[in-house]
């Protein structure tokens, strides 16, 4: 990385300065997760009134942080120290830090991961560093949409990528100047699940705007990183069993770096890489492309029905997947349609509100408190009301975190979320099986055997929609805008009540109570990715 950015002109002391300011981030997602999940911290104040995090039981490193944020967050402030208190050596680089944790975790439950623990935070300071440096490379002309490029808050290891080369990363990212060509396969065996269209060349000619006529074959969206990650894309090419269409598509990558923009028409594509990226491995499961689009319309149909005026959700119209078992995770894509915005609104991602341009401080420089405060308790409410109606009446539990929501602003103030990335929504089957069925709708005949219990999607909507949200508002209002955390919390907490008071009936009410109770559930996500699991557990309720 270094190589890298001093061929790019990079100095000596920039470089510098980016790598300390990603190293200290990527420490505090870090250590935070450990201090969530496990026992081997302490949190403590010293008697000048500063908060320390103490990591280990024999060997003790010791970390500056903010002190005990809402939704069991934390964040390092500074960076950490090892050794007695008169003689406490400053760690300031990767090595010396995971060196020292090592001995601090000697004996815990990271013991016997920690070789994975070390390999994924080299890679994600790396990454990090680079995320930086190009983002703030980017000029007003970049073609980049979602630009977060500080590191996600949401995830142990931020801006984890194992996988693309630094070549690909740098042709193809979030962080892009110029469109990417996505490209095309020319294949058979596809299978078209859609509300909207009745043919692969209606759905083609809607999403990509080419001109095309009925054909033998479906010319399917491939990832630019998915050429050279899958193996299985390659043999096909290799042994002509699919082939590369001279067409190519314009698109902007999106935050998910795998969810494209389609330039021409505004559609959202979807698509499979066969590479981790923040956490998980990112290929598209076949659940999900058959399901989204019955999801999806049924997510519409009750929220048309409903007149819910805060919420609404980009629709997924249809999927795309090769029907052979092993292809379909590989050769897959989900149609979303552009997100519109009303007369008067502005419609922002709200990943854009508050990382990368963070255009909230533009947005509210010049504001005073009470209107700080009026801003926030309006954005509670348009985030949380129609997440949480969806699961506490109609049993559909989404995930409404930084990077899955649109923020629509009229006059300088949140008016309604637009949500997206339905795909993979926890359904409790007691409920939505007869909603399904009174709309002609079903689902593949294996999901239920496969969905979670509906109480981890509760308890994943909750830690979605406050620590992986509102948590992250919450330190960036009292950071640039002076306001007292408790203040916020309180406005969260009256928010609560007030969709408790709202609730149509004392069974939904009931169910509004238990998922305010799992305010401070958390989500394993560090042992998750650690052992390498695909299951979803929640620890310390």
């Amino acid at each position: 990385m270094r190589r890298w950015a001093s061929g790019r002109g990079v100095s000596a002391s920039e470089f510098r300065r980016v790598y300390d300011g990603a190293l200290l981030h990527a420490i505090s997602r870090l250590l935070q997760a450990i201090h969530r999940e496990s026992q081997v911290t302490r949190l403590f104040q010293d008697a000048r009134g500063r908060w320390h995090l103490d990591v280990g039981r024999r060997n003790i490193m010791r970390v500056p942080v903010s002190g005990p944020l809402p939704f069991r967050r934390l964040e390092t402030i500074g960076s950490p120290s090892v050794g007695r208190s008169a003689k406490r050596r400053r760690i300031r680089t990767v090595g010396t830090f995971l060196a020292a944790l090592r001995r601090c975790l000697a004996g815990s439950e990271y013991s016997g991961v920690f070789a994975a623990l070390h390999s994924d935070f080299e890679n994600s300071v790396a990454n990090v560093v680079l995320n930086r440096l190009i983002g703030r490379s980017l000029g007003e002309k970049a073609c980049a949409l979602e630009p977060a490029y500080q590191g996600h808050q949401y995830y142990p290891f931020p801006a984890l990528r194992r996988g693309p080369s630094l070549s690909q990363v740098l042709e193809c990212s979030h962080l892009c100047q110029e469109p990417v060509n996505l490209p095309l396969l020319e294949i058979g065996g596809c299978r078209l699940i859609s509300c909207e269209f009745g043919s692969f060349e209606a759905c083609l000619r809607a999403w990509s705007g080419l001109q095309v006529e009925s054909r033998s074959t479906t010319l399917l969206p491939l990832h630019p990183w998915q050429l050279r990650l899958s193996p299985l894309v390659r043999e096909l090419l290799v042994r002509k069993l699919a082939a590369l269409s001279r067409r190519r598509i314009k698109a902007i990558p999106l935050a998910s770096q795998r969810t494209c923009r389609i330039v021409r028409t505004g559609f959202d594509v979807k698509l499979p890489i066969n590479a981790t990226l923040t956490g998980e491995h990112r290929l598209l499961y076949r659940l999900n492309c058959e399901n989204a689009p019955v999801v999806s319309a049924l997510a519409k149909q009750l929220l048309d029905a409903n007149g819910q005026r805060t919420f609404n959700f980009q629709e997924d119209l249809a999927s795309i997947f090769h029907m052979e078992l092993a292809l379909g995770p590989h050769l897959s894509a989900i149609i979303r349609a552009p997100v519109q915005a009303q007369p008067g609104e502005v419609v922002v991602p709200a990943i854009n509100l508050w990382t990368g341009r963070a255009e909230a401080r533009a947005l509210l420089q010049s504001a005073d408190a009470a209107r700080i405060e009026e801003f926030f308790d309006r954005y509670c409410r348009v985030l949380m009301e129609g997440p949480v109606r969806f699961c506490s009446q109609w049993g559909m539990a989404f995930e409404p975190h930084l990077q899955n929501v649109y923020v629509a602003l009229r006059n300088g103030l949140p008016s309604r979320i637009v949500l997206r990335d339905l795909d993979n929504s926890v359904l409790d089957a007691r409920r939505v099986r007869p909603a399904l069925r009174a709309l002609g709708l079903e689902l593949a005949e294996d999901t239920w055997r496969h969905m979670p219990a509906f109480e981890i999607g509760g308890k994943r909507l909750v830690q979605a929609m406050l620590f992986g949200h509102l948590g992250e508002v919450m330190w960036c209002l009292t950071q640039s805008a002076g306001i007292e955390s408790e203040k916020l919390v309180s406005i969260v907490e009256d928010t609560w009540s007030d969709l408790t008071a709202g609730a149509p009936s004392a069974s939904a009410r009931k169910s509004v109570k238990k998922l305010r109770s799992w305010s401070n559930a958390v989500k394993a996500t560090l042992h998750t990715r650690l052992h390498r699991s695909t299951t979803m557990q929640f620890v310390r309720e």
